[in-house]
């Protein structure tokens, strides 16, 4: 912020320095001041926001969760997504659970996650994984958090034909849910 609040009194001094006509005060404006005052309401800091994962913001993703949770009866947030990879992409899910649940409702969570993400990107990722937290277990970061499950969506269940089979409708694909605990 502070260098900031430099930068703009740089820019003003410019201004009493050079000739103000119309066309120098436009530039000035328009390149320098402008920006600045833009810019400067990003710098406050909201104290109220927190950093804790246990009430993480709504993540904008492909997946309607509250209509998924109505399908399968089980109460889960989104915590992150990433889309990695050119053209096929690897969709990479982080979900957190609330209650703990068995091996065959978290293929079911898994599989409705992966069809809801499929009818709105059709042939559009190669494999899909999904990391599952309890939120009990959630620490500051994801990465300090203890996944208990994963699943994953790959053509023939195998992670050495991602890439080099195609997509076709998702048919060859299989769904594998591991627990890690």
């Amino acid at each position: 912020m502070i260098i900031k609040l430099q930068s703009l009194k740089r820019a003003l001094l410019k201004c009493k320095r050079a000739v103000m006509n119309k066309k120098d005060l436009k530039i000035t404006l328009f390149f320098f001041i402008l920006p600045l005052i833009l810019l400067l309401p990003s710098c406050k800091k909201n104290p109220a926001e927190g950093t804790t994962l246990k009430t993480p913001p709504l993540v904008g993703t492909e997946v309607d969760v509250k209509k998924i949770e109505s399908q399968t009866g089980i109460s889960f947030k989104i915590l992150k997504t990433e889309s990695i990879g050119y053209t096929p992409l690897h969709k990479f899910y982080w979900v957190c659970l609330k209650d703990k649940i068995n091996k065959q409702r978290l293929e079911t969570l898994a599989e409705a996650i992966i069809k809801e993400t499929i009818v709105l990107k059709p042939n559009t990722y190669h494999s899909f994984t999904i990391h599952f937290f309890w939120e009990n277990e959630l620490r500051e970061t994801i990465g300090k958090s203890p996944c208990f499950a994963r699943a994953t969506f790959l053509p023939e269940g195998n992670w050495q034909k991602v890439g080099r089979l195609p997509i076709d409708d998702y048919k060859n694909y299989k769904l594998s849910c591991t627990f890690l605990e």
